[in-house]
C-alpha cells in the first residue's frame, strides 16, 4: 500500500433512512459536489453579497461581542467559522465540549442562541471524546475536529447540520486533529492531526493529514489518512529533507516529530499545512491525496529588523538589532490566496517551543533523570513529598544559560538582561560554535510564500512599531493580565496567532491577530511583494482589570472576566459577507468573547 495513501473508509449508508430526505444524483468532478441543501432538505436563508466596486478598505469598526458562559482563560471562544447557509457562527467552546452557535442581528451583532453537545459524536463514533479543537462550517455543513479523551490516540471530526444542529456522520482522524477546514468547493473536508506527545513524552504519536472526500455525500464518503513515514531515516524520502525542517526530539522518528498544526487548501490544487514546531510547511496534491513536498522555512535575521528582546531591562520598546540572531518562522495559522494565476501562503509567525512534563517529587523526578523544576528539597523530608513540575523534555533555554563558544558574536549580548539573557532561544545538543546563528521561537511578523516554499514578504518588525505607537505603556503585555507591560518581549512579543485573507473588489486583505497584545492587523496584499501595513484596531481596554477580582499583581483570581476589559487572546478570524456588508469574526480564547468588525470601505 503507497503509504501516502492510506486506509480508505467508505460509509455506506442510505442518507434517506437516516435524514427523511431524497438523495440526489451527484458529480465527484472537482469543483462540483453534492448540495446539502438539496440533499438534506437543510433550510438555507442566503445572504446578499455586497456588489462588487473599486473601492479599498479603510478601516475597521467594532460591531459587537457574545460573551461565553464559561471560566476565565478556559479556551470558550477559540475557533469560529460562519455558514452563509443558516446566516450564523459557530464557534468552538472547548473546556465545554460543545459548539456556540451565535446569531446576528440586523447590525451584526453577534448573541448566543444555543449549542452543538459534542456529546453526540462520542456516542455516534463508540469513542471517549476529549476537546474539541477547530470547527469548519460550509454551506449547511459543520464540522468539528475533536480529540481523543486519551490526546495520544486517534480522534474524529463530526459533522453535523447547521440548520437542526443534529449529526450526519462522523469521520477517524489522526491522533489529536488540531485543525479541520472545507476546500473552497465544499467538495473536501481535512484535519491537522498534530499527533502531540504525552506529559512524560513516553508516548508520541506521528502527526498526520485526514482527508475525506464527500463528492458522494457524507455517507457515502472516502476518508484517506496521509502519514509522513516515507521521510522517516532510511526510507524513501528522508533525503528530500533539508537542515532547515526542524527535527528536534531525540528519540522521535520524522514523522513521530512532524506535528501538523494548521492548512489551508489553496487554488492551485494544493493542501497547504503547517508543521510549526518543525519550522515547515507540507504540500499535498489533493485530487491524487499524495504529499508533494515538505518545504523547510528557515529564519528571519535580526540583523536589519529590531526587536525588544528582554522584560528586565526597565524600558519599554528597548528595540535592538543583532546580526546572529534570527526568528525561526514557525507559524501556527496559515491561509491561501490567488495573484494572476500564482498560489501564496500567508502565515502567522507565532513561535512554538517544546516543553513536557509532570507534576511529581524531586525524589521522583531525580530518580527518572528528568530535569527538577522546582525548589531544592534534597535533605528535607519535603525530597519526598512536596510536588512540583518535573520536566522530561524541554528545547528552550534562557539566552544567559546558551551553551555558546566564548568567541561567539553575541557572546557578551546573551549575558546581558538588557539585551538577550532574558530571551528564550533553541536550546543546542551541543555548544552552539561561533559561526552558528542563535534562534528564537517565532519571528513576530506574518509572511507571505509562494507555492513552493519561497517567501516573498514580511512585515519586519512593523507589528511591534505599531503597538508601541499606539500603545506605549501596556507594549508587549500579556493576554490575561492588564498590568503586564513587557511581559512577553523575551518570548514571542505581540505573538502573531490568527490570520485570514479576504477578497474584496479585487483588492486582497491580510487580517492577522495578535495573541498576547491582542487586537487585529490590516494589510493589503494585493501585490505580494509589495504588501503594506494599513490599520491596526485591538478592542482591548487596558484600564480595566481582565476579572472582577483580581489580585495585587493584576491577575484574575475568582476565575470571572469583567466584559469591560475587552477582546482578549485572539485565536482566529474569519471573513464573511452579510446583509450587502464586509465583516471578520474574531475568537478570543482568554476572554471568550466573539467578536464582529464591520470592514469599512
Amino acid at each position: 500500500m503507497n503509504r501516502n495513501t492510506l486506509t480508505l473508509t467508505t460509509l455506506a449508508v442510505v442518507t434517506s433512512a437516516l435524514l427523511g430526505c431524497s438523495k440526489q444524483s451527484n458529480t465527484t468532478e472537482i469543483g462540483h459536489t453534492f448540495s446539502a441543501i438539496d440533499t438534506f432538505g437543510i433550510q438555507c436563508q442566503l445572504s446578499e453579497s455586497p456588489a462588487p466596486t473599486d473601492v479599498k478598505l479603510k478601516g475597521l469598526t467594532f460591531v459587537g461581542s457574545s460573551i461565553a458562559d464559561a471560566p476565565f482563560v478556559s479556551s470558550a471562544a477559540e475557533i469560529v467559522s460562519y455558514d452563509s447557509c443558516t446566516d450564523k457562527l459557530y464557534v468552538v467552546n472547548a473546556q465545554a465540549k460543545k459548539i456556540d452557535v451565535l446569531t446576528l442581528d440586523a447590525n451584526s451583532e453577534p448573541t448566543s442562541v444555543g449549542h452543538i453537545d459534542l456529546q453526540s459524536a462520542a456516542n455516534y463514533s463508540g469513542i471517549a471524546i476529549g476537546a474539541a479543537n477547530s470547527v469548519s462550517a460550509h454551506s449547511g455543513l459543520v464540522a468539528v475536529a475533536i480529540e481523543n479523551n486519551d490526546k495520544q490516540k486517534n480522534g474524529i471530526i463530526a459533522l453535523y447540520r447547521s440548520d437542526t444542529l443534529e449529526i450526519i456522520t462522523t469521520y477517524p482522524a489522526g491522533a489529536l486533529p488540531d485543525m479541520v477546514s472545507f476546500s473552497k468547493d465544499g467538495r473536501y473536508i481535512a484535519s491537522a492531526n498534530e499527533g502531540e506527545p504525552n506529559a512524560d513524552y513516553s508516548i508520541d504519536p506521528e502527526g498526520s493529514v485526514t482527508l475525506v472526500d464527500i463528492a458522494n455525500g457524507p455517507l457515502n464518503a472516502s476518508v484517506i489518512q496521509l502519514d509522513f513515514n516515507a521521510f522517516d531515516k532510511g526510507d524513501s524520502r528522508h533525503s528530500e529533507l533539508t537542515n532547515k525542517v526542524r527535527i528536534s526530539a531525540p528519540t522521535a522518528s520524522v514523522s513521530q516529530d512532524l506535528e501538523p498544526e494548521y492548512l489551508t487548501f489553496a487554488d492551485n490544487g494544493k493542501l497547504y499545512v503547517a508543521l510549526q514546531e518543525n519550522n515547515a510547511l507540507a504540500a499535498i496534491d489533493v485530487e491524487s491525496a499524495s504529499i508533494d513536498a515538505i518545504f523547510g522555512l528557515g529564519g528571519k535575521s535580526w540583523e536589519n529588523s529590531q526587536l525588544d528582546a528582554s522584560n528586565k531591562d526597565k524600558k519599554l520598546g528597548n528595540f535592538k538589532s543583532y546580526s546572529m540572531l534570527e526568528g525561526l518562522y514557525m507559524p501556527d495559522s496559515i491561509t491561501s490566496y490567488s495573484v494572476n494565476g500564482s498560489t501564496y501562503i500567508v502565515t502567522a509567525n507565532e513561535g512554538d517551543g517544546r516543553e513536557y512534563g509532570i507534576q511529581t517529587t524531586q525524589k521522583q523526578c531525580d530518580e527518572k533523570a528528568y530535569e527538577w523544576d522546582g525548589e531544592d528539597y534534597q535533605g528535607t523530608t519535603e525530597y519526598t513529598t512536596k510536588q512540583d513540575f518535573c520536566i522530561a523534555y524541554v528545547d528552550e533555554v534562557r539566552g544567559k544559560k546558551l551553551d555558546v563558544d566564548k568567541n561567539h558574536p553575541l557572546a557578551a549580548a546573551l549575558k546581558d538582561k538588557g539585551q538577550l539573557a532574558r530571551l528564550k532561544v533553541v536550546k543546542p545538543q551541543d555548544t552552539l560554535a561561533a559561526g552558528e546563528k542563535v534562534q528564537a521561537f517565532g519571528s513576530r511578523s506574518f509572511s507571505i510564500w509562494d507555492e513552493s516554499g519561497e517567501r516573498v514578504f514580511d512585515s519586519g518588525d512593523e507589528f511591534a512599531r505599531v503597538v508601541f505607537e499606539r500603545n506605549k505603556e501596556n507594549f508587549n503585555s500579556t493576554n490575561d493580565n492588564n498590568s503586564s507591560a513587557d511581559d512577553r518581549s523575551d518570548d514571542k512579543g505581540a505573538e502573531p496567532e490568527a490570520i485570514e485573507v479576504a477578497n474584496i473588489n479585487g483588492y486582497q486583505y491580510a487580517f492577522i491577530g495578535l495573541e498576547r497584545q491582542g487586537g487585529v492587523m490590516v494589510y493589503d496584499v494585493t501585490e505580494p511583494k509589495e504588501s503594506r501595513f494599513i490599520t491596526y484596531v485591538n478592542n482591548r481596554n487596558f484600564d480595566e482589570p481582565v476579572c472582577t477580582k483580581v489580585d495585587e499583581e493584576g491577575e484574575c483570581s475568582n476565575s470571572i472576566y469583567n466584559p469591560k476589559a475587552g477582546d482578549l487572546g485572539p485565536e482566529s478570524i474569519k471573513y464573511f459577507t452579510r446583509s450587502n456588508q464586509h465583516f471578520i469574526a474574531v475568537g478570543n480564547e482568554v476572554s471568550g468573547t466573539t467578536s464582529v468588525y464591520r470592514i469599512d470601505l
